[in-house]
């Protein structure tokens, strides 16, 4: 018999991840009972902002193409955690959810596009740029990309989530909290799966590193530039006291802020794990909290999400 000296690359990950919170978290897929289409939606969705309301509009905007390309590059690596059968659980969980979040953004996306938003737009750049990252060698690009765009979208659920002044601030509506309280819930809930799926198959710091740089620099990039081009062409529309509203619920939110900023550059750290950020609490107050909101749906985790237009199965 031969004896194993040195532990593997695999077993050494699998022992590590063994040891964290997120090893045994369950990631429920859910069916959201709230329906934003039953309530009024002003031309403003942040009252009084048009600037913070083109912001949250092009987020939304960019979810469904986005979160086809999570999934699309999870997928791509699923044989690497088939001996994982807790991460491979979460996977399923992963692409359940995230099916659900692109089939409600797309119905508030309607909605925001009748009230003049330019959503086609937005969402057609970011398929076309989400299309060009899954093609761009080495395989686990995408996956590390995928890994640090789950890292932003984190930080924007545990701004949520954690601090009313901004839930209130940027999502108070009716129409829209309830949708984006359970987005965030189950952004930490899975939180972890793209970056241990990448990890899992061979992506080390330096990959993980350029996956940070691609999304920053494309996809956080092109929000902001969409944000602005939005704003400025609306610019005839946006009072005095617009601008004011816009300064003061800037200061009351922290989701743009020192504080994203500084939770932003921890994923940079080497030994960086996602479970880092200890939201653990804030969602099992949250899962209390939305009981009643968005309900459990085994069946869900059957219903794909639209691949990415790649000529690479998934």
């Amino acid at each position: 018999m031969t004896a194993t000296l040195y532990p593997t690359t695999t077993g050494r990950r699998r022992r590590r991840r063994g040891s964290r919170p997120s090893a045994i978290r369950d990631i429920p897929v859910r069916r959201l009972r709230h329906d934003q289409a039953d309530y009024d939606l002003d031309r403003w969705v942040v009252p009084g902002d048009p600037i913070f309301s083109h912001f949250l509009a092009i987020l939304s905007a960019v979810f469904p193409k986005g979160e086809e390309f999570f999934v699309a590059s999870v997928r791509r690596h699923r044989d690497a955690v088939a001996d994982d059968p807790m991460l491979k659980e979460q996977v399923k969980g992963f692409i359940g959810q995230e099916a659900m979040h692109s089939r409600e953004h797309r119905r508030l996306n309607e909605r925001l596009a009748g009230l003049g938003y330019r959503m086609a737009r937005a969402d057609r750049t970011i398929g076309v740029l989400v299309d060009s990252i899954y093609k761009i060698p080495p395989s686990t690009l995408p996956i590390a990309a995928t890994a640090a765009a789950e890292h932003y979208t984190g930080l924007l659920a545990e701004a949520v989530l954690s601090d009313e002044s901004t839930r209130t601030t940027l999502f108070g509506t009716e129409a829209v909290e309830p949708m984006i309280a359970w987005h965030a819930l189950e952004e930490l809930e899975h939180k972890n799966v793209a970056f241990d799926v990448m990890e899992a198959a061979g992506g080390g710091y330096v990959v993980r590193v350029a996956g940070f740089a691609v999304t920053t620099s494309v996809l956080a990039s092109y929000v902001a530039i969409e944000w602005g081009r939005a704003v400025w062409e609306d610019r005839h529309l946006i009072t005095r006291e617009n601008r004011r509203t816009f300064h003061r619920n800037l200061m009351r939110q922290k989701l743009l802020s020192p504080w994203s900023a500084r939770k932003l550059l921890i994923y940079l750290r080497p030994g960086f794990h996602p479970d880092d950020t200890a939201t653990d609490e804030l969602v099992q107050e949250w899962r209390l909290r939305l009981a009643e909101v968005a309900t459990a749906n085994t069946k869900a985790t059957a219903e794909p999400a639209p691949a990415v237009s790649t000529d690479t199965p998934v």
